[in-house]
C-alpha cells in the first residue's frame, strides 16, 4: 500500500478552517482503504491557545483512516519534515504560505526530500484572494522563485481556472495536475419544501466570517431587496474588525430584512442546516472547489453565488444562480425572482439541487484526479 504523507495546517478535531479541513476529512474517508495517509498537522485550531483535548504526541493518532501525528507550535522544523515523511512515496502539501509549505519546498529543490512533491494552491491564486494582503504574497513568491523552490514541484489544483491562477502568478511552466476536490457523501435527507406561500424567504450565509468570503457584499444586496427576508448567519469569527463592518451595514438594512447571527456551523450538521433554508447568498471573492456550496445543493438550498468558483454550471441544471460581482444589482434582481415563484417553481429548483449533490458526488468519485496523483507519483 503506497504511503501518502499530508502536512496541512488543520485536520480532526478542528474545523475552523472550514473547506480545507472538509477536503481532507472527505479525501480519507473515500481512500483511507486505499491508501496509507499520514497528516501531519497542528495540535490546535485556527487561533486556538490550547492544543485539542487527549491527543498523543511523538507517535500517530488514529483517526478516521489515517493516522495523525500532531506538532506543537514551531513543530514544523525542517529536522521533522524529513523525519515524518522519510518513510512515504510521495508528499502533499496543502497550501502554499504555511511555514511547512515553503521549508517543504526549499528541502525538495536542495535534494533532501527524494519522493514526489504536490503543493495544492488551495484557491491562494484566485484574483479575490490574491488582492487580500497582496504586497506580501508577491514578495513571498518573488523570493521563492530567487531560491528555486517552484522549479521541484507539482502544483494540485481543481480545475482548468485553478490552473490558469497559479500559471499567471507562478509562471507558465508551472506543471500542474487537476484533482477536483471530492464532496462528502451524500444521503437521502428530507429537506424543507414550501408547504404554502407565506413567510419571509429564507436566506443563509455559511461560512468564515472573514474578507474573502464577502459577507459585506451579501448585507449591501440585501439592502436593495423589496421583498421579506430572513437572512440567517452562521461562521467562526475569523476577523473581528471585519465583522464589526458588518454589523454596522446590518443595523442600516430596512425592516423588511431580518438578520441574525447564529453561531458556527456543526459541520456534522451543515447539509441539514441547509435543508432549512431556501436560498444560499455567497458572493465568495474566490473558492477552489467551495464544499460549502456542493452542502448547499445537497442540502435542497438554492446556492446564489459569485462566479469566482468552479461551480459555472448551476444555471443550466435550474439549481442555483452563477452572476459577476461587478453586478450586484443582478444578485438582488435573482433574489427578488425566486421570492416570487410559486411553490411548486420554488421546490423544482430545490429537488434538482438536491439530485444535481448526488450526481456531482458519484462523478468526483469516479474521475477523481488524486487517485491519477497517487497512483503514477509523477516527479520533475
Amino acid at each position: 500500500m503506497k504511503k501518502i504523507a499530508i502536512l496541512c495546517g488543520r485536520y480532526l478535531p478542528g474545523y475552523k478552517d472550514g473547506g480545507p479541513v472538509r477536503t481532507l476529512i472527505n479525501l480519507v474517508s473515500c481512500f483511507g482503504k486505499e491508501y496509507n495517509f499520514k497528516i501531519i498537522t497542528n495540535d490546535r485550531d485556527h487561533g486556538d491557545m490550547v492544543p485539542y483535548p487527549e491527543i498523543s504526541y511523538d507517535k500517530p493518532n488514529k483517526v478516521l483512516n489515517a493516522d495523525v501525528w500532531y506538532l506543537k507550535p514551531g513543530g514544523f522544523t525542517k529536522r521533522k519534515i524529513l523525519e515524518l515523511t522519510s518513510d512515504s512515496n510521495l508528499v502533499y502539501v496543502f497550501g502554499p504560505f504555511d511555514d511547512y509549505a515553503y521549508k517543504t519546498m526549499w528541502l525538495k529543490r536542495t535534494g533532501r526530500i527524494k519522493q514526489p512533491v504536490y503543493i495544492a494552491s488551495m484557491g491562494s491564486f484566485s484574483q479575490g484572494a490574491f488582492q487580500i494582503k497582496r504586497t506580501k504574497k508577491e514578495l513571498f513568491i518573488k523570493m521563492l522563485k530567487i531560491l528555486g523552490c517552484f522549479k521541484k514541484i507539482i502544483w494540485s489544483v481543481t480545475s482548468n481556472i485553478e490552473e490558469i491562477d497559479v500559471k499567471r502568478v507562478i509562471g507558465y511552466d508551472a506543471k500542474c495536475v487537476i484533482a477536483e476536490d471530492l464532496p462528502r457523501k451524500v444521503n437521502d435527507i428530507t429537506f424543507y419544501k414550501r408547504q404554502e406561500k407565506k413567510g419571509p424567504l429564507k436566506l443563509v450565509f455559511i461560512s468564515r466570517i472573514c474578507k474573502k468570503k464577502n459577507l459585506t457584499y451579501a448585507i449591501d444586496i440585501l439592502m436593495e431587496l423589496k421583498c421579506d427576508i430572513q437572512f440567517d448567519i452562521y461562521g467562526h469569527l475569523e476577523d473581528e474588525e471585519y465583522w464589526f463592518e458588518c454589523k454596522k451595514k446590518i443595523d442600516r438594512l430596512p425592516s423588511n430584512i431580518k438578520v441574525n447571527y447564529i453561531g458556527i456551523a456543526d459541520s456534522e450538521n451543515v447539509i441539514s442546516i441547509f435543508s432549512q433554508y431556501d436560498v444560499f447568498l455567497f458572493p465568495t471573492l474566490g473558492e477552489n472547489f467551495g464544499h460549502v456550496i456542493f452542502e448547499s445543493l445537497a442540502g435542497g438550498c438554492i446556492p446564489i453565488i459569485s462566479d469566482q468558483t468552479p461551480w459555472n454550471d448551476l444555471d443550466v441544471e435550474n439549481c442555483g444562480r452563477v452572476l459577476s460581482l461587478s453586478n450586484m444589482e443582478s444578485f438582488s434582481r435573482e433574489i427578488e425572482s425566486i421570492s416570487l415563484l410559486s411553490i411548486e417553481e420554488l421546490n423544482v429548483m430545490k429537488c434538482s439541487a438536491n439530485q444535481y449533490a448526488k450526481k456531482k458526488y458519484l462523478e468526483s468519485v469516479n474521475n477523481s484526479g488524486y487517485k491519477y496523483i497517487f497512483d503514477n507519483m509523477e516527479q520533475i
